[in-house]
């Protein structure tokens, strides 16, 4: 009898473990085959990008001229005739085709150029710092190699006006006014890092964010998401998908970041000339007229020199 309980009592724990080991067995069958889904999602996505890219290249060329500047291909595009010339500068992660209504506009009254800085639009990437001294000197260079002479008018928007502003001070003698729209700060403002050191503390709290923004360009995921937002801010159809297909590309993300750093860590404002300014205040959509909070025109009002304006 006490043999018979035994082996009942036996048989009963081996089922129980079996049970257990079955509820194992599946959780565990079910993370593998999650992970194998999010890893041919992952592969999928890279491989969506790199062809995207890759078919975006052959059906948007470039619509001004390419010139070599250190190297590497960089693109101007320029328009109207007269002097001086108004030189537009893109904001953070911006390439010239958001300058295009602009541009088309200031061409009836004289030369206007825009630019692409290496790794925008269809200027090729390039390595090593991407301060703003850095990118106003191959600014310079291209201005050389494509023949447009100054004077000029520098419009900047966002981070391009730093741009600008950084120009004008290393080359004073040749600007005659500045259009700063939607401008970020050149000086060091309360709060913002001014350190290597404190720069490094800052950016370990935006890491994750940043990794995440990449992974999300890598993968295609910001494709999907974001493919739409210039026909929404008013931009024709065409002309969107061209804009988006410059945007979204990893080489965008990895120069903005570069640039992002070199911006913060400009260190000391330079000292600028005494020449005339103007500022703009425009929503996003830069370009689209229907959107502006308020304008100044950008001839024929004078503004305070542009050290009087912080």
């Amino acid at each position: 009898m006490g043999s018979l309980t035994s082996e009942s009592d036996a048989s009963v724990q081996s089922q129980g473990a079996k049970r257990r080991r079955g509820c194992l067995f599946y959780i565990l069958r079910t993370l593998t085959w999650f992970g194998i889904a999010v890893v041919a999602l992952l592969l999928l996505g890279l491989a969506y990008q790199a062809i995207a890219t890759e078919l975006d290249k052959r059906a948007y060329s470039p619509r001004g001229q390419l010139y070599t500047v250190n190297g590497r291909q960089m693109h101007i595009i320029c328009a109207g005739q007269g002097s001086p010339v108004i030189v537009l500068h893109a904001g953070g992660a911006g390439d010239s085709l958001w300058w295009y209504r602009v541009q088309n506009q200031v061409a009836e009254h004289t030369r206007v150029c825009a630019y692409d800085r290496p790794g925008m639009g269809w200027s090729e990437p390039v390595d090593g710092p991407r301060d703003a001294p850095t990118i106003v000197a191959e600014l310079r260079t291209l201005f050389e190699q494509a023949g447009v002479p100054a004077p000029y008018v520098m419009a900047g928007h966002s981070y391009g006006a730093i741009l600008a502003r950084v120009y004008a001070a290393q080359y004073p003698g040749e600007v005659v006014g500045i259009v700063l729209v939607d401008s970020m700060p050149l000086e060091v403002e309360p709060g913002q890092p001014a350190t290597e050191r404190e720069f490094n503390q800052w950016m370990k709290r935006f890491n994750w964010l940043i990794a995440l923004n990449r992974w999300m360009v890598r993968t295609g995921l910001m494709r999907l998401i974001h493919s739409r937002d210039f026909q929404e801010s008013g931009y024709p159809s065409d002309l969107a998908s061209e804009l988006a297909a410059l945007q979204l590309r990893d080489q965008v993300v990895d120069t903005n970041v570069a640039e992002i750093f070199g911006a913060l860590m400009q260190g000391e404002p330079l000292p600028l000339p005494k020449t005339w300014a103007t500022y703009l205040w425009l929503s996003f959509g830069l370009a689209n007229p229907a959107r502006p909070r308020s304008t100044y025109p950008l001839f024929g009002r004078k503004s305070p020199p542009i050290q009087q304006i912080r």
